[in-house]
């Protein structure tokens, strides 16, 4: 529980609850295996239920994204795009994406490319010949 001071979650604390929890099955009974079952179902049980209350209090929210909303998109080079070295980061609606080319070409940080497709965690693109244009 105290570990929950240095890290900026709500997540570890409940943790912390059900070592308690189990800590009082312990005095109490003293056998390991309800310890461990107690452990488990209050920290389990907490974690499941106050999570989006406590989501909610801090008004985090995860931010979704429509993958079919970024392909056709005007996005710009971050770090130079090359397939064979694995590199690549573009910008595209405030938002990072690790890239690569459709032709095998270097494309240079600074550059605009455009979104063809998006492949897992990957987006592929191709290089605007016009920057100005979409």
């Amino acid at each position: 529980m105290v570990m929950e001071i240095l890290i900026p979650t709500f997540f570890i604390f409940w943790f912390g609850v059900g070592a308690l929890a189990s800590s009082l099955v312990a005095y109490f009974i003293g056998n390991t295996i309800w310890e461990l079952v107690v452990f488990i179902v209050v920290s389990g049980v907490l974690v499941v239920f106050t999570r989006p209350l406590v989501d909610k209090i801090t008004g985090e929210q995860t931010r979704k994204i429509n993958i079919d909303d970024i392909i056709g998109k005007k996005a710009l080079v971050l770090e130079d795009i090359d397939n064979k070295s694995g590199k690549g980061i573009i910008k595209v609606n405030g938002d990072t994406w690790r890239a690569f080319s459709k032709e095998d070409e270097i494309i240079e940080k600074g550059k605009y490319v455009k979104i063809l497709k998006v492949e897992g965690a990957h987006l592929v693109v191709t290089k605007l010949e016009n920057e100005g244009g979409d």
